[in-house]
């Protein structure tokens, strides 16, 4: 047997509820204006009927027997009124089934669209369930983003800060050994001004005389 799911099958049966409401709506519109003739011609029946007697009444005045005369008159004002009456009553009848059917008929929509959304609501459930889940996992992705972004930027300052201190140290290094050199040279300068100075003292001793 072929599986249908309850949200399908919930489905088929609102699509059969639409095909059949609009026959339904074709037959009731048919009914009720079938009703609506009946009420029409009862009407023009009894207006008919009431127009009869009145020309009769007056007819059967000028007649020996008036009374007899009136009576039957009245009696087929009377028995028309009757059938007016019945077809006005079959009419309402008309009516009244028409509305009991389509109350029934709304009943069973709403209940079927109920049903349906019973049905439906685990989905509904999972589904946002689901994007609630998307949406702490974009969250949490934005977090670690801006953490490792932070980092990042934190690590960078540490590498320019590092370089900067070695740039420094190596520009007092430099200075320094430029310093250190020069007092070297400048050592170096008075040693030998020292010794050219004790060359001098030495060159300028006179020799004593030979004996």
């Amino acid at each position: 047997m072929e599986y249908r799911s309850p949200t399908l099958v919930a489905g088929l049966i609102l699509a059969l509820f639409g095909g059949a409401a609009l026959a339904d709506e074709a037959d009731w519109e048919q009914r009720l204006a079938r009703a609506e003739a009946m009420r029409a011609e009862a009407e023009a029946r009894l207006t008919a009927a009431n127009a009869e007697f009145e020309r009769e009444n007056l007819a059967c005045q000028k007649k020996f027997l008036v009374n007899a005369c009136v009576n039957k008159a009245r009696e087929a004002q009377i028995a028309a009124t009757r059938e007016s009456r019945q077809q006005e009553i079959e009419a309402s009848a008309v009516e009244r089934e028409v509305r009991r059917e389509q109350s029934a008929a709304r009943a069973a929509r709403v209940a079927a669209e109920e049903q349906r959304r019973a049905q439906d609501l685990p989905a509904r459930e999972q589904a946002v369930a689901e994007e609630r889940r998307q949406a702490e996992e974009a969250r949490q992705q934005a977090l670690a983003d801006k953490q490792r972004k932070a980092e990042a930027r934190a690590q960078k300052r540490a590498e320019q800060a590092e370089a900067h201190r070695r740039k420094v140290a190596e520009h007092e290094a430099r200075v320094a050994e430029r310093k250190a050199r020069a007092a070297r040279r400048a050592a170096g300068d008075i040693e030998d001004a020292a010794l050219a100075v004790s060359l001098l003292s030495h060159a300028a001793v006179p020799l004593a005389p030979v004996a």
